[in-house]
């Protein structure tokens, strides 16, 4: 039954043959279907569907300029929410679940009758509706995507999720409350934060810090700054980080490892907005908007070890920020090949090489724990080794499978399991925990903070374990 939804859907018909092109308008004509543009070259495809509203795609795979393959995975990874059906001569069952797997709604093979074509095109403009409106209750609208404004170019992605934290931090960013933005290491935090300074309109500098390893005194006069003679070596007065950041965003990245006083401290400088640098007891006016990260949820570090205080996490948290790792959101990763692919060829002066759909692939089922920065270093690595024009897929595959080799060659013969081999027998939990929180202090050359990031723990955490251990 043809619907009035589908007499009033936009197509879009590729296919390098106008014959075939006339051949399907007609199909559709007979639908009574009006809207419908057709399209001979391959390599504008996306450009042509910036100037109109297609509901649906269909695709040749076989063109000469850019394989329907290669556009399908642009469209995929650009808009996603456009379903697309292959047409196509190639009946292989292997071409088809390749082209079903890269997110092919439907798959039709030549030649194509008035029936299939029918089914085909009402299927796709269902499932297109469907799509819309549940993205549209979600609060993501495709012809309005924050993800076009100037803020978020940076951060490349095709994400849902994503999507949905960019129409938060449009909503957030000039509220001036402080924010927080939780994500494990390498997944974007800092990328956010500049999102939302850019977006709140503040006239003053992005000012980021580190606290991951700053001790009490250190973490005070970094943020704080003081005044001359404050301590010995203080020949000079320095303004602090927050006086540097005034009238604009301060973003401490890594809150998780701030040691209890200086936790107090922030505390007392987002309920009272003044702080005192160091040798003076004249207050200063704070008139920075604070956004601070962390890598591990800071609510189980507060509830379960009592290390971070509740009261400032809630003062942190007034808007609160989960960013989905990688591994969440694989659909980004071929955008994110591709754009590292050019940031890489264009820092080294190479041409941008070309990488197969094996490594595209199996860089798609990675688990990435290192998140982008993880691909990042991979994609670099390729790049600087490439001598031709395409990267050779045993130089990314060797990179992914090295953890797994050297654990397998670490593995000895004569026991059952790798915990065996080390200790002679099967350990307790307290030896295993004593043998972590060693050989990550021996891995960082006993600096407690670097080996408190190994252990994924807190430097006071590890403090209170190598106190108890010795007493």
């Amino acid at each position: 039954m043809i619907t009035a939804e589908m007499k009033n859907s936009h197509v879009l018909l590729v296919d390098d043959e106008q014959s075939e092109l006339d051949a399907y308008s007609l199909l559709l004509s007979s639908m009574g279907v009006k809207n419908v543009v057709t399209l001979s070259d391959s390599s504008v495809v996306s450009e042509t569907l910036d100037s109109m509203q297609a509901s649906i795609v269909f695709l040749d795979l076989n063109m000469p300029k850019v394989s329907g393959m290669d556009v399908l995975k642009e469209l995929r990874a650009n808009k996603p929410h456009i379903p697309v059906v292959i047409i196509t001569a190639n009946s292989e069952i292997e071409t088809a679940v390749e082209c079903l797997k890269l997110g092919a709604h439907d798959y039709l093979v030549k030649p194509i009758d008035l029936k299939t074509f029918s089914s085909a095109l009402r299927n796709a403009l269902e499932i297109g509706l469907l799509r819309n409106e549940v993205l549209s209750l979600k609060g993501i609208h495709f012809d309005r995507l924050p993800k076009t404004n100037k803020a978020f170019e940076p951060i490349i992605t095709c994400s849902a999720g994503m999507q949905s934290i960019f129409n938060y931090i449009d909503a957030i960013a000039t509220s001036g409350m402080p924010t927080l933005i939780l994500g494990e290491t390498g997944s974007g935090k800092e990328l956010l934060a500049k999102a939302i300074h850019e977006l709140s309109n503040l006239p003053g500098e992005f000012v980021a810090v580190d606290a991951s390893g700053l001790d009490d005194n250190l973490f005070s006069d970094t943020l704080f700054g003081h005044k001359k003679g404050a301590y010995t070596g203080a020949d000079h007065q320095r303004p602090g980080m927050i006086e540097k950041a005034k009238n604009g965003t301060l973003f401490l990245d890594e809150i998780g490892d701030l040691a209890e006083a200086s936790q107090v401290k922030l505390l007392r400088l987002l309920q009272e907005n003044i702080y005192y640098p160091l040798g003076t007891d004249q207050p200063h006016q704070c008139n920075a908007r604070i956004i601070t990260a962390a890598n591990k949820d800071l609510t189980k570090l507060a509830g379960q070890e009592g290390e971070f205080r509740m009261d400032l996490y809630y003062r942190l948290s007034t808007h609160l920020i989960k960013v989905p790792p990688l591994r969440e959101r694989r659909e980004d990763i071929p955008m994110l090949v591709t754009h590292l692919l050019q940031q890489a060829a264009s820092a080294m002066n190479k041409k941008v090489p070309s990488v197969s759909d094996t490594v595209v692939d199996t860089l798609c089922r990675h688990p990435f724990f290192g998140n982008v920065r993880e691909l990042k270093a991979y994609i670099f690595d390729a790049v600087a080794l490439c001598e031709f024009d395409r990267i050779e897929d045993e130089v990314i595959l060797e990179r992914l499978a090295d953890a797994v080799t050297i654990k397998k060659n670490d593995q000895s013969p004569n026991y059952s399991n790798p915990l065996e081999s080390i200790f002679g027998y099967f350990p307790t939990l307290t030896e295993l925990n004593d043998y972590a929180v060693a050989l990550a202090l021996a891995s960082a050359d006993n600096n407690q903070s670097q080996a408190a990031r190994l252990l994924g723990i807190s430097r006071q955490a590890l403090h209170k374990r190598i106190k108890k251990n010795t007493s």
